[in-house]
Parts: C-alpha cells; structure tokens; sequence
C-alpha cells in the first residue's frame, strides 16, 4: 500500500531535520557571542546517561614534595585533592506542528519544504534566543528547570547557595571572584576595576588567565571609547561570527543584549562547558496527532544537557557598576 500523504509529510519534516541538525545546533550555539565562544574553544561534548553529569574538580595539592637529605623520608601518605561535582541533567523542547490543511494545500514538494524550512528555522532561532536567556539566569527559573547559567556559576553573592551539587558557604574555594561597584563611577573607576578583576580571577599568566569578557551594550560602548586609538578585532573568530570585540590585555571583549544591566563577565574557557546528552542531542520525537483535530500533528525538537563549572575561582564577574 502506496503512504499517505500523511506518512509522506511526517518522513519529509523528520528527514529535513535530520538533515540539517548538526548546523542547525552549530547554528543554535552561534546566534549569541557567549556559546558561540564556547563552541569555537572546543568545550560543547556529548555524554551518555547518568543521574547526573559528574565534574570532577581538583581542589587541593599534593604536599609530599619536599627537600631531602642523606636517608630522608618523602610523606606516602595520599591526600584528597579531587572532588566530584553534580549538575542536573535540565531537559527542554520545542513543538514543531504540522497541520493538516496546510498539507493539503501545499502539496508541491517546493511549497512543502519552503513551509518546513521556515517553521525549523524559527524553531532553531526561539531556541538559541530562550538558551542565551537562560544564561544569565541561575537554573532555579521554571521551579528550577532551567539551566544552569552565569547567574550562579559566576553570582554576583558567591558566598550562599549549592552550585554543581557543593554549598559555596562550606568551601570558600568553590566560589567566583567579585567586585561591588556600587558609588564608583565607571569614568573614574572602570579600567582600574577590571584590571584588578583580570588579575584577581587569574592563575599566574597564559591560560590560566581569562579569554573573554562579556558585558551590556552600554558599558562595551563606554570601554571601546576609551580605547578607540587601539580598537581591533581581537579574536578572529569573534569577528568572522559578526560580534564585535575590542582589546582588554589581548583578550576580547564583547556584549549581549540579554547580559544584566551593570555587568561585567570575566570567563575562562578552561573551566566552562556545555554537556549534552547524545541519545537526547536536539532530536526530533516522533510525531504525535493532535487531540481533536482531523489530521494534524506535533513533534518536538528536544535536548538534555547542561552549563557546567569545574573552577568557579577562575570566573569573575564587576557589578552595580553605573551605566
């Protein structure tokens, strides 16, 4: 028996999904400066299952190094320096329809796909737009279903609350750095501030030291007047993607729209990432008929994953500062 138009439609969407998905994800991650900087470092992975996504983080030192003289001993003695973190799993999706009269109206293969590609598209561009809202968020939005974001991996109070299953009050090293410019006017204090910052979230030089800077319109524009003698696109990549960046001690630094009134992000990408779960990786479900409706359907574009920290010591953030 020859498929339904029915049958027909619902291969045509999956299989042009399953088409375009790996750029349609690239694409999701590239709209907005912040995860197409992580995509472009290399820290987007996929894992499999799990109750949790575990991160281990190392917190201590090995202290058997010593001197030695004729017959000296060295401490055998193993200590702790690792400690697994926890991250939610966070689930999301978006719903897809197709409609039956709208099928039987286009039924030319280049009306179809033009409908479809459309439909996915704005489907792609509402979920890069609602990821780069979660951001800045601190994953307890929608009774704690959101993920995981700068709001909690980078607070603005690091002292209180449980980030990546540890309470940032018992270990004071499992807590970004900070800096309350609240009274300071940003012509007077900015650069010093952020001077400070860069050096206070660094470990040493090289890359142990911050690689992007992220902040709102206002105060990018404030610093790009500051430096505009010296204003380069600084990192390539930033600039193929269109985001404009300016210098801060070769490091770029750029802005979103979404970021939070009176912030400044510093970020090391050695220590952020973006895990998936494979199985459950932007997929599209089966499709589904809809509940009194003659032959229309639903299908959603579902993910699970999360925004982790293994340093949260090597993030910063400036804040109140005066825009």
């Amino acid at each position: 028996m020859p498929p339904t138009l029915t049958e027909q439609l619902n291969t045509l969407w999956t299989t042009t999904w399953q088409n375009m998905r790996t750029e349609a994800i690239d694409q999701v991650f590239g709209e907005h400066p912040f995860w197409f900087w992580l995509s472009h470092k290399g820290k987007r992975r996929t894992e499999a299952g799990g109750r949790y996504i575990s991160i281990p983080l190392s917190y201590g030192k090995n202290t058997t190094f010593t001197t030695l003289g004729m017959g000296g001993q060295v401490d055998i003695t193993r200590q702790e320096k690792l400690m697994p973190t926890q991250w939610n799993w966070k689930y999301a999706a978006i719903s897809v329809i197709r409609y039956w009269i709208e099928g039987l109206q286009n039924r030319g293969k280049a009306q179809i796909m033009s409908i479809m590609k459309n439909e996915l598209e704005n489907a792609k561009l509402s979920m890069a737009e609602r990821l780069e809202e979660m951001l800045y968020g601190d994953g307890t939005g929608n009774g704690g279903k959101d993920f995981d974001g700068l709001g909690n991996i980078v607070a603005i109070d690091p002292t209180t609350g449980t980030v990546g299953g540890l309470n940032s009050a018992t270990y004071d090293w499992w807590r970004n750095k900070t800096k309350n410019m609240s009274g300071e006017p940003m012509s007077t204090y900015l650069i010093t501030r952020m001077r400070t910052m860069y050096n206070d979230v660094s470990k040493g030089q090289g890359s142990g030291t911050p690689d992007f800077l992220l902040t709102t319109q206002t105060i990018f524009e404030y610093y790009e007047s500051e430096v505009q003698e010296q204003k380069q696109i600084v990192n390539q990549a930033l600039g193929d993607a269109m985001f404009e960046t300016v210098n801060f001690k070769g490091k770029p630094v750029t802005w979103a729209e979404k970021c939070p009134s009176g912030r400044l992000f510093f970020l090391n990408s050695r220590h952020l990432e973006w895990v998936a779960d494979p199985a459950a990786n932007f997929y599209m479900t089966k499709w589904k008929e809809m509940a009194n409706q003659v032959d229309d359907a639903v299908a959603q574009i579902a993910v699970a994953g999360n925004l982790v920290c293994n340093n949260r010591q090597r993030q910063g953030v400036i804040y109140n500062i005066d825009e």
